[in-house]
């Protein structure tokens, strides 16, 4: 046997790769990467597809959802799966992946932004699991397991830096706090719709003209008890991203307030001053006051009026 790192080979082009596991297997594994037109050829030509599943799975807007060919009795898989943030995208997204079932073949789907979970399949380990599947349909729930742990991973990388801004809440916030708070919260909703719409696929599975085998059933339900966990993840972390969000808008409005008071009593303070010192600087005779040393009374009765008025407002708690 060769080494396990020479037995991924080229067979049907340099796109369309078969992936040889280290023991034999009643089944087959095609992984395409970026499909191209001539790779659409290839598919059409060599394993019989027709356009309307090459439209299908060249769609990368596809939702998760099953189908079923009569015709060609292959079976249609999107499955979503979670894109981490981008200097492009400062949130979390999701894409597509598509699994295509004709007989004891599957075809993966995958463009560039979703390789990262088949390349996790491309450690030795790895393969000794995947080819401990009995059948196609076990294999294919395996890829379901492991893709759906990916949400999990995504939710406690959201969820640990909600909590740095948490501890940032208790001392200061500012406008870029507010920034990721927000980008937390759009990952949160990308990664709601996304785990439901999967949960959809395949609760419809039950109903799909797969043949499962008792141990791919297991599977199955491991994959459901997956991402329901990962929905159930997600749904608590955006109530409590609700919560912290509403509260920062309040702290923010309370401090917003506390200035607004702040500049509102210290005008009025200062406006004692103004009236006064107009007043008394005109150019025309006063009554009173005709004293040299009249600007010390005046200045005494300032300061006496803003003591007057800081105090009554204090008193009604203005500040």
């Amino acid at each position: 046997m060769l080494p396990f790192n020479k037995q991924i080979k080229v067979e049907v082009s340099w796109l369309i790769r078969q992936q040889n596991f280290p023991v034999k297997t009643n089944y087959k594994w095609y992984d395409i990467n970026n499909l191209s037109e001539e790779d659409s050829d290839k598919l059409q030509s060599d394993f019989n597809f027709t356009p309307d599943i090459i439209s299908y799975i060249s769609d990368r807007h596809e939702r998760p959802h099953y189908d079923y060919d009569v015709h060609t009795r292959s079976h249609l898989l999107v499955y979503d799966v979670p894109i981490w943030p981008t200097n492009t995208i400062k949130h979390f997204t999701s894409h597509p992946i598509t699994f295509l079932v004709v007989g004891e073949n599957v075809f993966t789907f995958h463009t560039e932004s979703t390789s990262y979970v088949f390349d996790e399949f491309n450690d030795e380990h790895m393969r000794e699991r995947l080819s401990e599947a009995k059948d196609v349909t076990e294999l294919l729930m395996m890829f379901f397991l492991y893709s759906s742990q990916y949400f999990q991973r995504a939710v406690t990388q959201l969820d640990v830096e909600r909590n740095s801004l948490d501890q940032k809440l208790s001392d200061d916030i500012n406008n870029k706090d507010l920034v990721e708070l927000s980008n937390i919260e759009k990952s949160l909703v990308y990664l709601s719709s996304s785990i439901q719409t999967d949960l959809m696929m395949l609760h419809s599975l039950d109903h799909s003209k797969l043949l499962f085998t008792k141990e791919a059933r297991e599977r199955l339900d491991d994959v459901l008890i997956e991402s329901s966990q990962s929905a159930e993840m997600v749904q608590i972390s955006q109530q409590v991203t609700k919560t912290l969000s509403a509260t920062s808008n309040n702290m923010m409005n309370n401090n917003l307030n506390d200035t607004m008071q702040f500049l509102t009593v210290w005008s009025l303070v200062l406006t004692i001053p103004t009236i006064l010192t107009g007043f008394y600087g005109m150019n025309v005779s006063l009554p009173i006051l005709k004293n040299s040393f009249d600007w010390v009374l005046i200045i005494l009765l300032m300061v006496v009026l803003m003591v007057w008025l800081v105090i009554l407002m204090k008193k009604h708690h203005f500040f």
